[in-house]
């Protein structure tokens, strides 16, 4: 659960603060899971949709397996316990991230993302390549 907690916080820091439309934000987001994205793109595309609460979209960009469901839930369960007010703050926000792509193969790659910030806990996305598009495989928070 710690894991879980942590890596709700860090994905706080990764929040757009562009004024869209939901209708523009829908409709950019169902184009970017359309077209094939990189290991990096791919990860970009994922916090993205969950710093906005949009799970629909962030479960198109993982592989369906019990841990990443998890995660999913979480999420959920913790977005419906944040205030209206606090929502709307917290998807304002914008923070800088460095990504490193550690290793990326044929079918593998291994992105490690960090926020910009005083002791800030790097996440490891683990993604694989499904039918030419990368997908992210697990989330772990160290």
């Amino acid at each position: 659960m710690r894991r879980f907690i942590s890596f709700f916080v860090i994905l706080a820091f990764f929040a757009n603060c562009k004024n869209k439309s939901s209708d523009e934000i829908k409709s950019s987001e169902t184009n970017a899971v359309k077209e094939s994205k990189s290991p990096k793109e791919t990860v970009q595309a994922y916090l993205s949709a969950t710093n906005n609460f949009d799970f629909e979209t962030a479960k198109k960009f993982l592989i369906s397996n019990k841990e990443n469901q998890m995660i999913l839930e979480t999420l959920k369960k913790m977005e419906k316990s944040i205030p209206d007010k606090e929502k709307t703050r917290f998807i304002d926000k914008e923070k800088k991230a460095s990504y490193f792509e550690k290793e990326i193969t044929d079918s593998t790659a291994q992105i490690i993302v960090t926020p910009d910030m005083d002791a800030a806990i790097p996440i490891e996305f683990n993604l694989k390549k499904v039918n030419n598009d990368w997908l992210i495989k697990s989330v772990i928070s160290h």
